[in-house]
């Protein structure tokens, strides 16, 4: 096929979208597609050195924090967002061969409108057009039976459902990449959305381990990386290596943590980072990876992944921590009751334990040490098929077999 790939955040080297865009591409040329990606007009040389761009795209809702939108100043912002965009792709359109496929990997209601808007334009050329969301859209009770949405994502609502009156509907596909993710934007809208697996490859990680200071002998290294924010759990994680502090498992382990800035709790208390974990050796808090070699090498240096994470935000969403860990055949300390615990049951191996509990995480904990041994050999059995299942080769397939609506 022939694909374009539509990434606005594509501009720098910040946050995931770099690697993620790059897993796709690499892997679905690997697969014999052709494949170019329309990126910001001041996307940086990194990017445009590595992948096949076409950078025509002049804004980025990324830069300005975009929502779904309540106010009537936010309404106009995303209709102007929104115009922009097609602008730009129906200029860049309008002079190429037409693609095969186009894909949206990150669309907010910013996007939804153009993207339609464009459908209908080129309603008469075959191609294949997929949005994939990837942000929860409503919030659930306290025992989450139910869902509930703000009167804030009406516009959103609004703008999924028009796309009941585009022409070859079966073409015009929406998607998502949890089956949580689906029922909630299923019972927002009224439409059915695909299942999409989010893709991510690790090359082999042999090459990078001599590359950091190794352990000490028989200390096992548990990693937390990724955006430290209050979804993330930090202060859970620092709250249970303190119970671990009589524990004979803290002489055997070290915390390696990516600290990427302080957070405020609800109740308006900052969390920080614990200068006692780190001056005692219990904790070693790692900067912001600038590039994706220092994650490589963290990554092969890392025993086990520990996921603090809060419930309410991982209940239906993904983490590709999680799946990289998996990749490289890594037990997890996960969340019960979520998207990560799924997930663990049927790609990974792990221990679970009980969210916002610090008891519980302290608990896993340990037993995860305990069962290290048992637990690598279960994950490194499953490496190999997890591979596949969130491999570009695996997102082609499924899209090109997906019924539409």
């Amino acid at each position: 096929m022939k694909v374009l790939i539509v990434e606005e955040a594509l501009k720098t080297l910040h946050g995931h979208w770099f690697q993620y865009i790059s897993d796709i591409v690499n892997g679905g040329r690997a697969a014999g597609h052709e494949i170019e990606v329309a990126v910001h007009k001041d996307a940086c040389r990194e990017i445009l050195s590595a992948l096949p761009c076409r950078p025509i795209l002049s804004r980025s809702v990324f830069d300005n924090n975009g929502g779904s939108g309540g106010s009537l100043g936010g309404l106009r912002r995303i209709w102007a967002h929104n115009r922009s965009l097609y602008r730009d792709l129906l200029q860049f359109l309008d002079r190429t061969d037409p693609y095969d496929l186009i894909v949206a990997t990150t669309p907010r209601l910013d996007h939804l409108l153009a993207h339609e808007l464009l459908h209908w334009r080129y309603r008469r050329v075959k191609q294949r057009r997929v949005l994939i969301f990837v942000e929860s859209v409503g919030e659930y009770s306290a025992d989450y039976s139910r869902l509930q949405f703000s009167k804030k994502s009406i516009p959103l609502k609004l703008a999924f459902q028009f796309s009941r009156l585009l022409p070859n509907q079966k073409q015009f596909i929406l998607a998502t990449e949890s089956e949580g993710l689906a029922r909630q934007f299923e019972e927002f809208c009224g439409l059915p959305f695909a299942l999409v697996p989010h893709v991510t490859h690790l090359p082999v990680l042999d090459a990078y381990r001599t590359n950091r200071k190794p352990p000490k002998e028989k200390e096992l290294i548990l990693g937390t990386y990724g955006f430290m924010r209050y979804d993330k759990g930090g202060d859970i994680l620092h709250a249970a290596i303190k119970l671990l502090s009589n524990s004979n498992c803290q002489k055997s382990v070290r915390f390696a943590i990516q600290w990427t800035g302080d957070y405020r709790l609800p109740d308006g208390s900052w969390v920080r980072k614990e200068a006692v974990l780190e001056q005692s050796g219990v904790v070693q808090y790692i900067p912001p990876f600038v590039t994706s070699v220092e994650y490589f090498e963290h990554l092969a240096g890392t025993d086990i992944m520990v996921l603090p994470y809060r419930k309410n935000f991982y209940y239906d969403k993904l983490s590709r921590v999680a799946i990289d860990a998996s990749l490289a055949g890594m037990p997890l300390i996960y969340p019960q009751g979520t998207w990560l615990a799924w997930f663990a049951e049927n790609h990974a191996a792990g221990v679970a334990f009980e969210p916002d509990n610090p008891v519980s995480l302290a608990k896993a904990v340990e037993e995860a040490v305990a069962r290290f041994p048992e637990l690598k050999r279960q994950a490194e059995a499953r490496k190999q098929s997890t591979t596949e299942a969130f491999s570009a080769r695996r997102f082609f397939e499924l899209i090109a077999a997906l019924p539409g609506k």
